[in-house]
């Protein structure tokens, strides 16, 4: 639109200057050649000429116009959607920010709830352990206890034996 607008401008530019150049005595017919054409006309034919070149000015300087807004218009439009994607890539990686902070956030809290566990299995491991141990220890003390009472029953029933 932009270069559509320069050459109409143009083109009025270069008939204006064919008629200022053409016109010699405003009370005879004036005559133009123009691309190898001969144009005849009147003072008013010339004025009318005149008015059309400065129309189709005109013309051209509106289709300039319309064409700088339209791309003005479009390199808005080109910059906002630009923006626009940022913004959105930008809340994507928040939001994917955000999701990893919390898995990690998840996966932390899981190891130390399995943690926990462990330490609590471990405990009660060794509890175990423990009452086995006194079990044992006592069973070992009854053990002795119930073999001295039969060496002592044995030595009462059987003098001999000593």
């Amino acid at each position: 639109m932009v270069v559509l607008g320069l050459l109409i401008i143009l083109l009025a530019i270069a008939g204006g200057a064919v008629i200022y150049l053409g016109a010699a005595d405003l009370t005879d017919t004036y005559t133009f050649h123009v691309l190898g054409a001969t144009i005849s006309t009147n003072p008013l034919g010339l004025v009318l000429g005149s008015a059309v070149v400065i129309l189709v000015l005109w013309l051209g300087w509106s289709v300039l116009r319309v064409g700088m807004r339209r791309a003005a218009r479009r390199r808005r439009e080109a910059k906002e959607a630009q923006r626009q994607a940022e913004a959105e890539r930008l809340e994507a990686e928040r939001r994917t920010q955000e999701e990893i902070a919390a898995r990690q956030q998840a996966l932390a809290d899981e190891r130390d709830r399995a943690q926990a566990e462990a330490e609590r299995l471990r405990a009660e491991a060794d509890a175990r352990v423990q009452e086995q141990h006194l079990a044992t220890e006592t069973a070992r003390a009854r053990a002795e206890v119930a073999e001295r009472q039969l060496r002592d029953q044995e030595a009462q029933t059987d003098p001999s034996a000593s």
